[in-house]
């Protein structure tokens, strides 16, 4: 499927065992072939029409995502790790890659972005052109005339207006993205019916990408109403979108389900953009709470793929027969995957973590060395950066490794000058213990807690665990009732750093601005970033405010890993590269593809104890590994 990238990162809703982030470099994708796809997010094949008396663009020349091979029909039965606390895309709760994933399958955007290329290809809109003036931008859409919302209303140019109206309205309480709205356009411009145009406020290299690609369209009818009164009739109800799925009366199941079916009449099937694309007629998100769960109904044929996080089980625990005999292929596919940060978030608005030194104690407290040694095979990176594996990292961040005598310097800075009788540390003045607890969602995550909280014990740092319901954990974290939370991030193709890292967010709850972090110079380079549309002072500047953001700490920084480790069962097709250049696996949902005889012959193979083919295990489409292991070696 199209990219679509997002104006702020998303909370990975999984256990960090090990943590999935978006993965490994993009360096090459974006910037291999020159700078230009940066800039303007390139056009190589692009189409200029003349409309009116206008210059439009559009792109019909495009290599088709899909397989040519793809086939409509059967069923996609897979896990997710907890049921949504709502259905809304915005507003609180709603900050999760579980329901970006569903609503990139039911809702569309303008325009999507080509995941091997990187050119724009059409969505809602058939035709757009970009007006760039002296400080500020135009950006004009023409609506094609075939899209349709899933209750067959035509989509209007009213219709994306509404949706602009809908996201700039505080009272949908989702702060980060009516700020970078409000803050970024004038009101669009309606022209006619399916003509709209929309005015910057200033210049900015990504503005044309934000409302091209992350404004998903809604119908005017039923979003033009006040936030509030959305936030409560739309919780537990979807609001009609024009992608290629759809839920119906029976697809929730509370705490058990949620069922996309497959529009039979959607308007974009015979686009170029869906060319073998999103072709299972129902896909079904079971509700598994608990990994070994979801590992042990995988096994017994009740989900029909599982994506390997355990670095030890992907070692130790795919050898049983099923994979022995083909009836499960094992893949271990390289691609390049948008990049993000994981870690503890310490919440720099309270004690303990309001004082620096703390914080740097507890980064160095946190034992990576003996997590990648004993439970994760040695198969990950460190994480060094809030920008990690490509060129907005900053290379000069301080390489911080576990290192007790260290931290135990720092505390004595801080105050905490001796240990009680169970070891933890004491303020000097105030007589507090230095202990607190983690809350967390998911039991495959004890683990690593523990080992973290074994290393942090060392230094005098109690930290204590205890599993919650996720639901009621992300809405804490939202509110900022926290001590620490450990969390991971989807990436996104551009960096965005002002919905993270905004001095006007850090008080404000719901938004990715999780630790309260507020730094002057780094709300003044955001803008400076926003402005300039020049390669090298975009990256100058990304990696000036990882490098400020960075000596603050509001993080012990984790881990990545550059690649997606699936296991399925033998029934499906797929294409070439397995998934998309850019996505991660939950690609399977629009890419793959069952058949009747592909799943009569896994049945017969089964029965008759006979082997099936499964070709490669370790698929490197995009020569992501083989870069990798050219730098390990020029390293000796």
């Amino acid at each position: 499927m199209a990219y679509r990238p997002s104006t702020r990162r998303r909370l990975a809703q999984c256990g960090p065992g090990p943590l999935r982030i978006g993965l490994l470099t993009i360096t090459w994708l974006l910037f291999g072939a020159g700078t230009a796809a940066l800039a303007n997010v390139g056009l190589p094949n692009a189409d200029q029409v003349v409309i009116d008396g206008k210059t439009w663009t559009t792109n019909s020349q495009f290599e088709p995502l899909g397989s040519p091979d793809a086939v409509a029909g059967g069923k996609l039965r897979t896990s997710i790790p907890n049921f949504l606390p709502t259905l809304r895309n915005d507003g609180p709760n709603s900050n999760l890659t579980t329901i970006t994933d569903i609503y990139a399958l039911t809702h569309s955007s303008l325009l999507g972005i080509h995941p091997e290329t990187l050119e724009w290809i059409p969505g809602v809109a058939s035709h757009w052109i970009i007006e760039k003036k002296e400080d500020h931008q135009v950006f004009w859409y023409r609506i094609d005339e075939r899209a349709q919302f899933s209750d067959g209303t035509p989509i209007t140019a009213d219709d994306v207006l509404a949706s602009f109206e809908h996201l700039v309205d505080p009272d949908i309480k989702d702060p980060s993205m009516t700020k970078l709205y409000q803050d970024m356009y004038e009101m669009p411009v309606v022209h006619d019916e399916r003509t709209i145009s929309v005015k910057t406020k200033k210049l900015n290299w990504r503005l044309f990408l934000y409302f091209s690609a992350s404004v998903m369209i809604y119908p005017a009818e039923q979003i033009r109403i006040p936030g509030d009164v959305y936030l409560d009739e739309f919780n537990w109800k979807m609001i009609p979108g024009s992608g290629p799925y759809e839920l119906r009366e029976d697809s929730i199941q509370q705490e058990i389900s949620i069922k996309l079916y497959r529009k039979k009449d959607w308007w974009g099937s015979k686009t170029r953009s869906s060319k073998g694309l999103y072709n299972f007629d129902e896909i079904n998100l079971i509700v598994v709470r608990d990994r070994e769960l979801a590992f042990e109904k995988f096994k017994a044929g009740e989900l029909d793929y599982y994506t390997v996080m355990r670095a030890q089980r992907w070692a130790e625990e795919t050898g049983f027969e099923s994979i022995r005999n083909g009836w499960i292929r094992k893949q271990k596919i390289y691609n390049e995957q948008p990049q993000s940060f994981s870690g503890y978030m310490m919440n720099m608005r309270e004690w303990p973590f309001d004082d620096k030194n703390v914080r740097l104690a507890f980064c160095y407290g946190v034992d990576r060395k003996t997590l990648f040694d004993k439970l994760f095979f040695n198969q990950y990176e460190y994480i060094d950066s809030y920008y990690p594996g490509g060129r907005w990292g900053n290379p000069g961040n301080r390489k911080i490794r576990y290192n007790p005598r260290r931290a135990e310097r720092l505390l004595d800075r801080a105050g905490y000058t001796r240990r009680n009788e169970n070891g933890i540390r004491v303020h000097e003045t105030t007589g507090k213990a230095l202990q607190f607890t983690i809350e967390y969602g998911s039991d495959s995550a004890t683990r690593i807690h523990q080992v973290v909280a074994e290393g942090l014990k060392k230094i005098g740092i109690g930290m204590g665990l205890k599993r919650v319901d996720y639901n009621a954990l992300m809405k804490k974290v939202g509110e900022r009732q926290f001590a620490v939370h450990m969390q991971a991030w989807r990436g996104i193709l551009f960096p965005n750093p002002i919905t993270s890292w905004h001095g006007d967010l850090a008080n404000l709850p719901n938004n990715n601005n999780i630790s309260g972090i507020a730094i002057a110079e780094v709300d003044r380079l955001m803008e400076q970033y926003d402005q300039t549309f020049d390669l090298a002072e975009q990256t100058e500047i990304i990696q000036t405010i990882d490098e400020l953001i960075f000596k603050e700490h509001p993080v012990a920084l984790t881990w990545y890993g550059p690649f997606e480790r699936i296991l399925s069962w033998n029934h499906f097709g797929q294409p070439e590269k397995v998934i998309s250049r850019t996505g991660d696996d939950h690609a399977i949902w629009s890419y793959w593809w069952s058949t009747p005889e592909l799943q009569q012959r896994l049945a017969a193979a089964k029965k008759q104890g006979r082997s099936l083919p499964v070709g490669a295990d370790v698929i490197d489409p995009w020569g992501v590994k083989a870069r990798m292991d050219s730098a390990e070696k020029s390293k000796e």
